[in-house]
C-alpha cells in the first residue's frame, strides 16, 4: 500500500512503535549482558541511540503503560478523524508489543527463561521485535504501511476504512 501521509502523520506513525521497543528490550536482558561483557563499546552506542526515549519507555514499562494502551486504542485507533496511517501504525504496534509481552511471560510462567534454551528464545524475541520496530519506523517514515504478515492482515480487518 503506497502512503502519502503528511509529515506529523509519519511522526506520529512512527513514535507508536515505542511500545513495542520497550516490550523487546525488557526481552533483551540476556543480550545485553553479552554485550556488557563482549561489546561494551557496541553497548554504549545503543544506550546513546536510545537516550531521547528513555523517558517514554520508562512510562510504557510501568503501570501507566496499561493506561496509555488504554488510551491509544480507545482514542487514536478507534477515532476516525485520525488518519488511517496512524490508526494502522498505532494498532500494529499495540499488536507487536503484545506478542512480544506475552511470549516473554510465558517463557518466564513455564520457568524456561533461564539456560540455554531460554536465553536463546529470549534472545529471538529481542532480536525479532527489535527489527519489526527498526523496519516499521522506517517504513512510516518513508509513509509507508509496513507489512508484517499475519499482524498486518489483521490489522486490515479491523481498520476497513
Amino acid at each position: 500500500m503506497a502512503s502519502s501521509a503528511a509529515p506529523m502523520d509519519r511522526t506520529f506513525a512512527a513514535l507508536a512503535y515505542v511500545m513495542p521497543l520497550a516490550s523487546a528490550l525488557q526481552a533483551g536482558f540476556y543480550f545485553f549482558g553479552f554485550l556488557a561483557e563482549q561489546a561494551p563499546a557496541v553497548l554504549q552506542v545503543i544506550q546513546l541511540i536510545l537516550l531521547p526515549l528513555s523517558p517514554l519507555i520508562a512510562i510504557e514499562n510501568s503501570i501507566l503503560g496499561l493506561g496509555v494502551f488504554i488510551l491509544l486504542f480507545a482514542f487514536v485507533v478507534r477515532n476516525t478523524n485520525i488518519s488511517r496511517f496512524i490508526r494502522y501504525n498505532v494498532l500494529q504496534a499495540i499488536l507487536v508489543s503484545f506478542v512480544i509481552s506475552i511470549s516473554a511471560l510465558v517463557l518466564r510462567t513455564l520457568g524456561i527463561s533461564g539456560g540455554l534454551l531460554g536465553e536463546t528464545l529470549l534472545n529471538v524475541l529481542f532480536l525479532g521485535g527489535m527489527a519489526i520496530v527498526i523496519y516499521s519506523v522506517a517504513r512510516s517514515v518513508m509513509g509507508e504501511y509496513a507489512e508484517i504478515p499475519t499482524i498486518s492482515e489483521a490489522i486490515n480487518m479491523q481498520l476497513p476504512y
